[in-house]
């Protein structure tokens, strides 16, 4: 067969760039280490017409993406196309969903915002979608009965905060997005509240920018985006191996919290954390070590070191070694790169290293460990 008669698989993206290109991602490594033959068709905003003229065509393989309704999905169904929904725009139930838990997301941020002494508690989004209502739902039952006041964006953002003001503080919000928390927090800022303290501020999506906006890092969730294309390509694989195959299975994936100035208490609180961040984001940094971390923070080793026994129980030493042990399993189990570059992403350049520290931690050589892991989910 010709290469231009070949069936595409198209991926439907209904969401912001950055997301989407992780997931391709995703979806990519998983073509390319299963040695699968798909040309890969990638499809922004408004995707609709394009995938249903594909389907009518006959040129149409299957589709991931970001879809509506069940009677949409039907009807490419009827024409032999494989598909696999991401996110909950919908309440989707005719296929597979990889998706992230948005009440767990919302449990967590209600929990977070608890711990950091919020008494009144907002949620605040644009939109209704399936999604944002099992997020609302998750934070509300984090917050032990207490009410919760819902914002909507757009040009009444300002007064509805000018009426939350007689409330005493700390103020807990929960944006929808990173957008949204950072219009909340120039609006609050232009209502003369103190974040971080007057006003305590979570978003959803970790998109950098938005803290360079706000003027302040803001407190979110990182999205297992990589790992969700990685899914959603192995569930559309065994559907075009079997085309019988129907199981309408939600895969939900559990997003990470990352705390920032903009929800941080003061003190020890927001010194711990902080150095949490810095770790987590340098994790591939063979020079990380306590030294540096507290020079990076303006901090004492010693400060440092009693801020993360006030807050986690444990050492800065410790928690560093369990991220990137964490990452290395991760990435191990969940990706086809080669234990090199696992290494690599983990501090250890040199592959031998890895190994060694790999093994101590864990009893098991990388190798051994990702072969292990793979054939206990091959049994289950």
């Amino acid at each position: 067969m010709k290469v231009r008669d070949k069936k595409v698989v198209a991926i439907a993206f209904d969401l912001n760039f950055r997301q989407a290109a992780e997931i391709f991602q995703g979806i990519s490594e998983h073509v390319n280490s299963a040695r699968l033959d798909w040309p890969l068709l990638p499809l922004s905003f408004g995707f609709e017409q394009t995938v249903a003229d594909l389907a009518a065509s006959g040129r149409l393989a299957g589709v991931i993406g970001s879809f509506v309704s069940d009677r949409w999905i039907a009807g490419l169904r009827s024409q032999g196309v494989a598909a696999v929904n991401l996110f909950r725009l919908s309440d989707i139930r005719s296929i597979s969903t990889v998706c992230i838990d948005d009440f767990a997301m919302g449990q967590a941020a209600g929990a977070h915002l608890v711990k950091q002494g919020a008494s009144r508690f907002v949620f605040c989004s644009a939109d209704t979608i399936h999604s944002t209502r099992l997020r609302q739902a998750g934070f509300q039952s984090a917050l032990d009965q207490k009410p919760l006041i819902c914002l909507r964006a757009g040009p009444a953002l300002g007064r509805q905060l000018a009426q939350l003001e007689t409330l005493p503080g700390p103020l807990g919000a929960f944006c929808n997005s990173d957008a949204l928390a950072r219009e909340l927090i120039n609006e609050a800022r232009r209502q003369k509240r103190r974040i971080g303290r007057d006003f305590l501020v979570l978003g959803s999506d970790n998109d950098p920018a938005a803290s360079i906006f706000a003027g302040v890092g803001i407190t979110s969730f990182q999205l297992p985006t990589l790992a969700m294309g990685v899914l959603a390509a192995q569930l559309l694989e065994r559907q075009l191996d079997n085309p019988r195959l129907n199981d309408p299975t939600c895969h939900a994936k559990t997003p990470t919290l990352i705390a920032r100035e903009s929800s941080l208490s003061r003190g020890p609180a927001r010194l711990a954390q902080t150095a949490i961040n810095y770790m987590q984001e340098r994790l591939d940094d063979p020079t990380l070590d306590i030294g540096k971390l507290a020079r990076a923070l303006g901090a004492s080793r010693r400060s440092l070191e009693l801020a993360f026994k006030h807050q986690f129980q444990s050492s800065p030493y410790k928690k560093l070694c369990s991220y990137r042990l964490e990452r290395a399993r991760h990435l191990l189990t969940s990706s086809s790169l080669p234990v090199e570059s696992i290494g690599r992403r983990c501090g250890y350049p040199e592959p031998h290293h890895f190994s060694a520290w790999f093994k101590k931690q864990t009893g098991q050589a990388p190798k051994f460990y990702r072969s292990a892991r793979l054939a206990r989910e091959d049994l289950t």
